[in-house]
């Protein structure tokens, strides 16, 4: 570690990790605390139970994230490596994330509201360009910053003195591949939480709709598979990159049938119907763009098989590497 301290660059990264993840649990406590206290307007829908407790469920695990990310600020304050590896993580998942989300606020047709509302179509998506564009550009700087060799050197180890010999570095999942694997657990386990919030569980198969208790247990079976391979390619196994490179292929191939099957409206408003959600003006809206949300949403699955396959050959070579350590 380098006893002279952080540079300034790294310093005002860790703080704007902690300050970000401060702002993240007020939003999760006041989201939490406003669905409960808050009286409902006269007049307007009633928020469904399951919505409800599926948006509860996501602010529990997204304080949790936060919290983790107050320690990772901290440990990048203390020239952790660990920290550092995490920060390039969350800010591959930031910037990942945020630009598919910058993607639909920018070209997606939003809904408008009503006559009377002072917040117009323009302002509404000013707002969430610069809700999204925010911690995408932090994404990117964490991402810039923290792969600089002169960043990367002072969260090294002091090197071993005269007469000892330096310890091989122990090998590593890529850096992208990582990322990926980071955020497959992320999404795996809040999906594995879904089906504990009373939200309808239902899994489309190549333009066919499955419910409980078979779509259950395919929606499991699909996440542990996730969660598997995910945890398999942090940890160099052989075996996870050709089970996450299929999952992918099928995924793709499910959804690419699922957009052109004559059964995809008929399966929407049956998914929808069970989630109860109030009729009006934007949820029909909402409803009428949802092919054009399936349709953009293959484009990551795209990225993703593109970034497997890029890297397949430097996986392997980690994948070897631990081998001959661990054989030796």
């Amino acid at each position: 570690m380098n006893s002279s301290g952080p540079s300034s660059s790294i310093i005002a990264a860790g703080v704007v990790g902690i300050l970000a993840s401060l702002i993240a649990i007020l939003i999760a406590v006041a989201t939490v605390a406003g669905m409960g206290m808050l009286p409902q307007p006269s007049g307007s829908p009633e928020i469904p139970p399951n919505v409800k407790s599926m948006a509860v469920a996501m602010m529990v695990v997204f304080a949790g994230l936060a919290v983790f990310g107050i320690f990772t600020g901290v440990g990048v304050l203390h020239l952790k490596n660990w920290a550092r590896i995490s920060m390039l993580i969350w800010g591959g998942v930031m910037a990942a994330f945020c630009s598919l989300a910058l993607l639909f606020a920018t070209f997606v047709p939003l809904p408008g509201g009503p006559a009377a509302s002072p917040m117009g179509v323009p302002f509404l998506r000013l707002v969430l360009i610069v809700m999204y564009g925010t911690p995408l550009l932090i994404g990117v700087w964490w991402l810039v910053l923290f792969n600089q060799p002169a960043i990367k050197a002072q969260f090294l180890a002091v090197p071993p003195a005269d007469g000892q010999l330096a310890t091989p570095p122990r090998p590593r999942c890529p850096l992208p591949l990582a990322i990926l694997a980071g955020f497959s657990i992320f999404s795996a386990g809040f999906s594995l939480l879904l089906p504990f919030t009373n939200f309808p569980t239902n899994v489309i198969l190549f333009g066919h709709l499955f419910h409980r208790p078979l779509g259950l247990v395919l929606f499991f079976l699909s996440a542990g598979i996730f969660l598997l391979g995910a945890i398999g390619l942090l940890r160099l196994k052989r075996w996870s990159y050709t089970l996450m490179l299929a999952q992918y292929f099928f995924w793709m191939v499910s959804g690419t049938v699922t957009l052109v099957s004559p059964n995809y409206d008929r399966n929407l408003h049956e998914i929808m119907s069970q989630m109860s959600l109030p009729e009006g003006p934007m949820g029909q809206a909402a409803f009428a763009q949802t092919r054009v949300f399936g349709a953009l949403a293959l484009i990551p699955g795209v990225l993703l098989i593109w970034l497997l396959l890029y890297y397949h050959t430097r996986f392997i070579e980690a994948c070897a590497a631990k081998e001959a350590n661990s054989s030796t």
